[in-house]
């Protein structure tokens, strides 16, 4: 009975308080429920929200009216948006399952990648999100899941696509080809005119005199020089150059061999109805235009071992180092003691190699040393070497350049084209559920 009491108390309690709070309210005020967001599609194990949807529809509609572009009906633009709202679910799913991460490391650079096109650095760039009240942290989020759906794109995809070596001289050889990765070439000629229907006397004189030309050139002697001498072309008194054009603004005849040339090369004798030419390439420029610091350094190897100590490996490397200093070829002890499998057998030949190629150790020492020089033995994370610098050059790696540059572009008109077969049947392989609205 004492209990039943307290329960009606405090029930009369309660309707108390309802009746105080009700009785504060306006008189026409109704009870009203608002549903604050609600699933409008189900996507095998996730879902996307109808806040979401929303948000990005209204990010699509205000980017449309800044780039003036004129909206489409606004069912058919919902449409759309949720068709790529579920695609990205799918992708993420896939990512998820596959254990796909972008490390903070990766996800900063990107995003100093759009604050440098927007000429800013990334702290920068921060600070004028936070001036004009944009999220920092929903753009990282936003960039975050790109990366992510790039990642699962590139791995679903480009295994598939195939390029061969036909196709990328193909496109090079191609009007495209050359519009597109066109370089600019410096070109110099010397002119020793000649007739057609000159005696064979005065032709083979001529050519003789071409053919000394290029020797003097070879030897060292100006090219401008032998332009102003020698050229009856009318740009002989200004090193016989011929400006900067593309090999397509080029005569044929020198445009075959130009594209050849290394920079401050000279042709052969290249023979035309004017007489004899000789081309000299100045320079080149270009978008795939590279040239490149290379080293030609050969070493030995040796490296410790479950039979050999460190100090056995260092004492050994030192007695190799002692026996090269009393004249023993290279080639010989390295073919003998070296334990680098890809260089042995060559001598410890290591081939022309860029900057970068090499352990930082191996870097530091070889460019520390001059050309025809043993280095002390030193080590690196592979073992202790000795190292000799046959010779450096700045290599003309252009062509690699080009070839690079075509295969991408191939590759990404391939990727765009395998992309949508590939993700039309990633749609259709999917549970979708769409909850359509009222």
């Amino acid at each position: 009975m004492y209990m039943k009491n307290i329960y009606v108390m405090k029930l009369s309690l309660c309707f108390t308080a309802v009746l105080l709070l009700t009785s504060f309210l306006p008189e026409k005020a109704e009870a009203k429920i608002e549903l604050i967001d609600r699933v409008i599609a189900v996507v095998d194990s996730g879902v996307i929200m109808e806040s979401e949807l929303n948000q990005r529809v209204q990010d699509i509609i205000g980017r449309l009216r800044s780039e003036g572009t004129e909206l489409p009906p606004k069912d058919l633009l919902v449409e759309q948006v949720l068709e790529r709202l579920i695609i990205e679910e799918i992708q993420l799913q896939i990512a998820e399952r596959a254990g796909v991460k972008i490390s903070d490391a990766e996800l900063n650079r990107a995003l100093s990648m759009i604050a440098s096109n927007n000429s800013m650095n990334l702290e920068q760039f921060k600070e004028s999100m936070d001036a004009n009240k944009d999220s920092y942290n929903d753009l990282r989020r936003s960039v975050r899941k790109e990366l992510i759906i790039q990642r699962v794109q590139r791995g679903k995809v480009g295994a598939n696509i195939e390029i061969s070596e036909q196709e990328i001289e193909n496109f090079l050889n191609s009007q495209e080809g050359r519009s597109r990765l066109a370089e600019q070439y410096n070109v110099q000629q010397i002119l020793l005119s000649l007739k057609n229907e000159a005696e064979e006397a005065l032709v083979r004189s001529t050519e003789k005199k071409g053919l000394d030309i290029i020797k003097r050139y070879n030897d060292g002697e100006s090219f401008e020089k032998l332009a102003a001498t020698y050229s009856a072309d009318q740009n002989a008194l200004e090193g016989g150059s011929l400006g900067w054009r593309r090999a397509s603004e080029l005569p044929t005849l020198f445009s075959d061999v130009v594209v050849k040339l290394r920079v401050g090369e000279v042709s052969e004798l290249i023979r035309s109805g004017a007489g004899y030419h000789i081309i000299r390439l100045a320079e080149k420029k270009g978008d795939v235009v590279k040239f490149e610091d290379q080293t030609l350094v050969r070493h030995i190897l040796i490296h410790p071992s479950e039979i050999r100590s460190e100090k056995q490996t260092k004492d050994l490397i030192n007695e190799i180092y002692e026996r090269l200093n009393q004249g023993e070829e290279f080639k010989q002890l390295a073919r003998q003691y070296s334990e680098d499998p890809g260089s042995k057998m060559e001598g410890g030949d290591l081939g022309w190699s860029k900057a970068s190629t090499f352990d930082p150790a191996f870097e530091t020492v070889m460019h520390s040393t001059v050309i025809g020089e043993v280095s002390k033995p030193f080590k690196t994370q592979f073992g202790w070497h000795i190292l000799e610098v046959l010779d450096r050059r700045n290599e003309d790696v252009s062509d690699n350049v080009r070839k690079n540059r075509a295969y991408q572009i191939i590759f990404e008109r391939k990727f765009e084209q395998e992309l949508q077969r590939t993700l039309i049947e990633l749609r259709s392989e999917a549970y979708v559920d769409i909850k359509l609205t009222s």
